[in-house]
């Protein structure tokens, strides 16, 4: 008996694994294909659907319908959302071991599922930074380019380049220095290494020994490190380096060259001046970069700066290496009418050149004035609406006319009967038709109407003319917003116009006639001009002209034309109609002539006189839809 209680232990110490094993995925899938010959559960599959479930109670519902022996840690209270359809326990069990923060220890039957443990990596030690040195041996020259590095560091570099030695006092050992300069002797370099960084360089023996520099007494500290300066009676200024690394400046009446000279050696910046800059200032600024500082400074100037690799060029505008060149595009409107919307004040001191091909403008000047422009040019280059506009044109016309009448007279010739009957009655008789009538009446017996002249005629009117012109147009125009459009429809109509010279010579003279055919127009036109307003209201300027031939003075003389004009200022919605009309024309005609007061009698009136009667009515209707795209 106690032979098999001493087995058991052995074999239960055994089932024991390493708790919190990593696995590999090949690992754990065979793990769990070793525990599913003994527990089917494993191989069942499953039919869930889960929203916002946490992790153990899915793992703990899944154990209890499958029979599975799995102790789950309540501290796995992430929320999962997941379809498992047709899949296997154990695939389950493996997709959440290589998707979330889960280890799995197993002891015989019985597995537990707890938080993985973060791996906490050892921090990565932190390199120094490595001085930029570089010397030519050839020519002895050296080149630095120090930002806030240590001295001692620097000084072992060059040592290691150059073999020269250095003797650092020990307050100064861990100073940090700041200094760009290129290509000069050695000796040159480390001299100017000492002054921009307030040491004191002594050369003995090939060793470089440098000290602190002694306090200068023109400069004192209080307000815990605050600097004053003062130039000539009456002049001041202080600077102060925030933590942020900034500047505040406090300036009475201060020298300009003096201001900008004492934050480049505050903020350890690199500079070249090339002129003195004149003028006197008055600032209080509050943690202003140098940059600031300088545009401040040189506001209104003629001075300005630009920056060349962490060195910055100071003097006036038009110097070279300060003025500068940069090609402006355009992204969304055209460089049309752009140059001369600019400001005067702002062109002052720059350049403008127009680039077509590219869109753009050529700016020359100084980067401050530049970047300013730019400012302007980025708020005016926006997308310029487009303005579709429906224009339909109605115009109707309708017009009748009554002629009838009886003359009768003499001419120089007989006239030959002719003329129409049907559909309308125009006929001119001549003497013998109207003779052979009167015989004819006097066949009779009754009356003896004798006979007319030879030349005597008669003229028979009675005719009636309806017309009814209906014209729809509907043509659609667009146009870029302020920019006028314009469609115009009409008729052209020519006449023959003659001209008469007299020649005249010693032998003869004779008439020449000449004859040119010349052109009359006469057209309806529209013009529109749109303005977009922000709320996408457009106000449109629209102008509308009909031209109208009314008819001849003569046969031969150019027709007679009738104008009528619209003008008006709208202003509609985004998509919606306007209607324009009161373009109508009326037009009555009531004339005769004939025999003094016998043509005004009843019935007798119509063959003792010939009247005409003209009726005309036209309208003009125009309805426009502007459709504003972008």
């Amino acid at each position: 008996m106690r032979l098999f209680i001493y087995l058991l232990l052995v074999i239960c110490c055994f089932s024991f694994e390493v708790k919190g094993q990593k696995y590999t995925e090949q690992e754990i899938r065979a793990k769990f294909d070793s525990l599913s010959t003994s527990y089917k559960g494993y191989t069942n599959k499953l039919q869930l659907n889960v929203t916002s479930l946490s992790l153990s109670e899915l793992v703990s519902s899944v154990a209890l319908e499958n029979n599975l022996n799995i102790s789950v840690d309540p501290a796995l209270n992430q929320l999962i959302s997941y379809n498992f359809f047709d899949a296997q326990v154990k695939d389950m069990l493996v997709f959440l071991y290589l998707n979330f923060e889960v280890e799995y220890d197993f002891v015989g039957s019985i597995m537990s599922v707890k938080k993985r443990k973060a791996v906490v990596e050892a921090p990565k030690p932190i390199l120094a930074k490595k001085p930029q040195v570089q010397y030519n041996a050839a020519n002895h020259f050296l080149s630095l380019d120090l930002k806030g590095d240590s001295l001692w560091r620097v000084a072992e570099e060059i040592t290691r380049l150059s073999g020269k030695n250095f003797v650092l006092s020990p307050d100064i050992r861990n100073k940090s220095v700041n200094a760009f300069i290129q290509n000069r002797p050695i000796d040159q370099v480390v001299d100017m290494l000492g002054k921009s960084n307030n040491l004191n360089l002594k050369i003995e023996d090939d060793f470089y020994a440098f000290s602190a520099q002694e306090a200068d007494p023109s400069n004192t500290k209080n307000n815990g490190g605050q600097k004053n300066a003062s130039s000539g009676k009456g002049t001041n200024f202080t600077l102060k380096q925030t933590p942020e690394g900034g500047l505040d400046v406090t300036a009475r009446n201060a020298e300009v060259n003096e201001i900008i000279m004492g934050a480049a050696n505050e903020l350890g910046i690199h500079y070249v001046l090339y002129s003195n800059l004149e003028g006197k200032a008055n600032l209080d600024v509050k943690n202003s970069s140098f940059d600031d500082l300088m545009g401040r400074l040189f506001n209104g100037s003629k001075y300005s700066y630009s920056k060349i690799d962490d060195v910055y060029m100071i003097g006036e505008l038009k110097l070279e290496g300060i003025r500068k060149t940069e090609l402006v595009k355009l992204e969304n409107r055209t460089i049309e009418s752009v140059k001369a919307a600019i400001p005067k004040e702002l062109t002052t001191d720059v350049e403008i050149n127009e680039f077509v091909e590219l869109n753009g403008l050529i700016l020359t000047g100084s980067e401050r004035k530049i970047e300013e422009l730019k400012s302007f040019i980025s708020q005016i280059d926006d997308v310029v609406p487009m303005v579709q506009i429906d224009v339909m044109i109605l115009y109707s016309k309708k017009g009748s006319s009554n002629k009838t009448g009886i003359k009768a007279g003499l001419k120089d010739q007989p006239t030959t009967t002719g003329g129409d009957i049907f559909p309308g009655l125009d006929v001119e008789m001549g003497s013998q038709t109207i003779n052979a009538i009167l015989n004819t009446i006097s066949g009779f017996g009754i009356v003896n109407l004798g006979q007319v002249t030879e030349n005597f005629y008669v003229s028979l009117q009675a005719l009636e003319s309806n017309s009814v012109i209906d014209i729809e147009s509907t043509p659609k125009i667009s146009t870029l917003n302020g920019h006028e459009a314009s469609i115009s429809i009409g008729e052209t109509t020519y006449y023959q116009e003659t001209q008469v010279n007299v020649q005249t010579s010693v032998t003869n003279s004779g008439v020449v006639q000449s004859k040119t055919w010349k052109s009359v127009d006469a057209n309806l036109s529209v013009k529109i001009k749109p303005f977009v307003s922000a709320d996408e209201y457009v106000t449109l300027t629209i102008s509308v002209e009909q031209d109208d031939f009314s008819g001849k003075v003569d046969p031969s003389s150019p027709p007679n034309i009738s104008t009528q004009t619209l003008e008006s200022l709208v202003r509609v919605k985004n998509g919606e109609v306007i209607l324009l009309g009161g373009l109508e024309r009326k037009k009555n005609n009531d004339s005769g002539s004939g025999v003094p007061w016998i043509s005004r009698i009843p019935v007798l009136k119509w063959f003792f006189s010939s009247r005409l009667k003209e009726k005309e009515k036209s309208k003009l209707h125009i309805l426009i839809r502007p459709t504003v795209t972008y």
